[in-house]
């Protein structure tokens, strides 16, 4: 009689490093999050797709299906549908916002786009290997930049809108020029600086409402002569973001 063991394969793995618990929440002094990695493009994946995931057809025919699939997405959710993606995944949009009765305007402001996901995926992630990479360090750095009208965190960032950044020693503090906070341009490196006055200015979080930018990647850059002491450093120093974001 033969005997089967099964083996519990590894299919991907998330390197994570461990950052202070600013919270308070839970018995932990640190939380951990994931590396951030550079969001991939629909080109990107559709070269994956035909590179690694085995698909036979023409990359092009492909690509440009996928950006019509897509879009008609994006209009099916702002119809008030939800989309399922088999047993992975689903989009839906959502309201929030309170109100007091029937004659309350419920402004668009208040919609928004949540991500549920369901059964397969749930049981993929438990075949995700998670390697602790350690302390991210005592220095300064940026945790997450959360776009806070869409909630999305190193992801995106929508102009207009305020954007939450959260990290260790990014108090925005001396009166350089160069001093603030900076969304770089990834294609050419062009700089653009908030210039309105910071809503939250802390060692652990900054507030501010992100500028006109072109379409297009950037990463965030604090600029500061900020140390965490009594004292100021000589000069400013520049701590940059690991995640890059995507203005549509």
């Amino acid at each position: 009689m033969a005997v089967i063991n099964e083996v519990t394969e590894i299919l991907h793995k998330i390197e994570a490093k461990l950052y202070p618990n600013y919270l308070g929440k839970g018995a932990g002094a640190y939380v951990a999050r994931a590396k951030a990695e550079a969001p991939l493009s629909i080109e990107d994946v559709c070269a994956a797709a035909k590179n690694r995931g085995g698909f036979t057809g023409q990359y092009e025919d492909l690509a440009e299906h996928a950006r019509i699939f897509i879009n008609e997405i994006i209009y099916q959710l702002l119809d008030g549908f939800s989309v399922q993606f088999g047993s992975f995944c689903s989009l839906h949009t959502g309201i929030g916002g309170t109100y007091h009765g029937a004659n309350d305007h419920i402004g668009a402001e208040n919609l928004h786009v949540a991500f549920r996901a369901l059964r397969h995926l749930k049981e993929l992630l438990l075949k995700v290997k998670i390697e602790n990479e350690g302390i991210a360090g005592d220095g300064a750095y940026i945790d997450e930049i959360i776009d806070v009208h869409s909630g999305a965190v190193n992801s995106v960032l929508t102009p207009g809108n305020m954007v939450h950044i959260t990290g260790h020693k990014i108090k925005v503090e001396g009166e350089e020029s160069e001093v603030g906070v900076w969304f770089v341009a990834q294609a050419d490196g062009a700089r653009v600086k908030i210039s309105e006055r910071l809503g939250n200015n802390r060692s652990n979080e900054l507030l501010g409402l992100i500028p006109p930018l072109a379409a297009g990647t950037y990463k965030v850059e604090v600029v500061t002569r900020f140390s965490h002491s009594s004292t100021v450093l000589k000069a400013p120093r520049t701590i940059a973001s690991g995640p890059v974001l995507t203005v549509a």
